[in-house]
């Protein structure tokens, strides 16, 4: 059954750094946690934002997953989008086509166990559609669970039980550098921000 498995944070402010580099600090409507975001600038000359469309990449890595039933992996996600800025109303942004999830040294969360052996594949995140929400992208998409047989511990690990996979909904909240809020961008420039795990790229195209 679908779910909603992340909150969505809301940038609070925007403080600059020496180095190039700002940071924002934010708060999770529903925990009450903190969020922390860091956008790196390069590049010397100036042009005008208008009319600039950029490529949205964002990389995912954790050494310890869990994917579901007793299984845990190394994943790396990547997603893609595309928009232009300034942004028209009624223009979404364009999902790019989905890469699948990388699962690297699958094991038993238990470390008691063989792995699991999967019957079907994990999706960490499928990127279905993309909301804007004033000068921030609400991403909707799917977290896929594989089909699996799971060893059962208690029994010294002989036998085997088949374990169901899920799918359910996933939200991610990806906000526009300040730099881009701001009129005017280094040409060429590359930005960078990282919030909940997330490594987003923004690099402009020609």
């Amino acid at each position: 059954m679908p779910m909603t498995g992340l909150a969505l944070p809301v940038i609070a402010g925007v403080v600059l750094l020496s180095g190039g580099a700002e940071t924002s600090t934010g708060r999770d409507w529903k925990t009450g946690s903190d969020t922390y975001a860091i956008w790196e600038v390069k590049s010397p000359s100036r042009q005008k934002a208008a009319g600039v469309t950029y490529k949205v990449v964002g990389v995912f890595q954790r050494d310890k997953q869990f994917i579901g039933g007793s299984a845990v992996a190394d994943v790396t996600e990547q997603v893609e989008f595309e928009f232009t800025w300034p942004l028209v109303e009624g223009v979404q942004p364009k999902v790019l086509p989905n890469i699948p999830t990388k699962v690297d040294n699958l094991r038993d969360g238990s470390a008691v166990c063989p792995a699991p052996v999967l019957k079907s594949t994990y999706e960490h995140f499928d990127l279905k559609n993309i909301a804007v929400i004033g000068t921030m992208f609400g991403l909707v998409g799917e977290r896929r669970t594989p089909d699996m047989e799971e060893y059962v511990g208690g029994g010294g690990c002989k036998g085997t039980h088949p374990v169901q996979g899920q799918v359910r909904e996933e939200q991610l909240l990806v906000t526009v550098p300040p730099e881009i809020l701001a009129g005017g961008v280094p040409k060429g420039q590359v930005l960078k921000q990282q919030d909940q795990g997330w490594t987003w790229t923004f690099t402009p195209l020609p």
